[in-house]
């Protein structure tokens, strides 16, 4: 039973120094802080301040745990809240780089549309579906009859030729790319004249023309442009591609050569359909010596030279 008692004493004895602290405490504070009342004031400091400094240093971690647990259900929805909004804020950055790069596609659609003569009568409408794999043989677009859209139309985006309408209904039509193993288009080469029929390839995207006269003098990087061969569905010097390779083959058969198209078929978002029909005569104006097809945010700008003829 002697320890509960010391225990007991100890805490009186605890109090007591407390208390009789803070009276001297106060006593000071209102004579001044001199005199004896503040020596003993200063003394009583002396003696309470570890002891208010354990008790706080035992009480603040408390105290923080305490605030964390009341205070845990706002932070958690607060921080809810700002999640949410930073979501919706990538959204609309987002929603602004999409609006900001189809505004960039269609200026360059209606540049080219403005660079084109009157019998072109473009009609713009955007890709809504194409072939799975790595070369896309055929697009869908959005415009059908009911903008007067045809079979056999031909097909451009800003860097160049993309192929041609293969069927048309109200509301779609289906065009098939240049690459395609189906398409052939007459085209010529400009800085070294030459007239052929460019062909696709299945799982290949470059166009081959395997009947180049063997005596022309056709070189890597020349220009090739459309050329108005006989019942071509393609109105003549509208850009296709660059020559990449030069073969010649054996027997005197003539050249191979292999093209680049301009147009990357994976990233076409919109097109222009020609409303042109052979016979009605060039897209592209005789007097301009230039053909530029304007820059977009995926591809390059061309610049192919004329000598001011429709024809090769």
């Amino acid at each position: 039973m002697a320890r509960p008692r010391s225990a007991n004493r100890r805490r009186f004895v605890l109090a007591l120094i407390v208390l009789t602290s803070i009276t001297l405490i106060t006593l000071d504070s209102r004579s001044g802080r001199s005199g004896p009342l503040g020596a003993a004031g200063r003394a009583a400091h002396a003696v309470v301040s570890p002891i208010g400094g354990a008790v706080s240093a035992v009480a603040q971690p408390i105290s923080d745990w305490w605030s964390g647990v009341t205070d845990s259900g706002g932070l958690k929805k607060e921080n809810r809240r700002l999640r949410r909004e930073i979501a919706e804020l990538r959204g609309h950055q987002q929603d602004a780089a999409v609006a900001l790069e189809e505004d960039t596609l269609l200026k360059s659609l209606l540049s080219l549309a403005q660079g084109l003569g009157t019998n072109a009568r473009p009609v713009a409408a955007r890709v809504i579906d194409r072939d799975p794999g790595n070369f896309e043989s055929t697009i869908t677009l959005d415009r059908g009859t009911e903008a007067g859209i045809e079979e056999g139309m031909a097909v451009l985006a800003p860097d160049g030729v993309v192929g041609h309408v293969v069927s048309s209904w109200h509301g779609g039509c289906s065009v098939r790319v240049l690459t395609d193993s189906n398409s052939a288009i007459a085209v010529r080469t400009l800085e070294h004249p030459a007239v052929g029929i460019a062909q696709g390839h299945t799982g290949s995207s470059e166009l081959t023309v395997a009947d180049f006269d063997s005596a022309a003098q056709i070189k890597v990087n020349d220009t090739v442009v459309t050329s108005d061969l006989a019942n071509s569905v393609y109105p003549p010097d509208l850009s296709v591609g660059t020559v990449t390779n030069v073969d010649e083959q054996s027997a005197g058969l003539g050249l191979s050569v292999r093209i680049k198209p301009h147009v990357d078929f994976r990233e076409l978002d919109f097109v222009l359909v020609l409303r042109w029909v052979p016979g009605e005569g060039p897209v592209v104006p005789i007097a301009t010596t230039t053909t530029t097809f304007p820059t977009t945010s995926t591809s390059t700008s061309t610049s192919t030279t004329t000598t001011g003829q429709t024809g090769p």
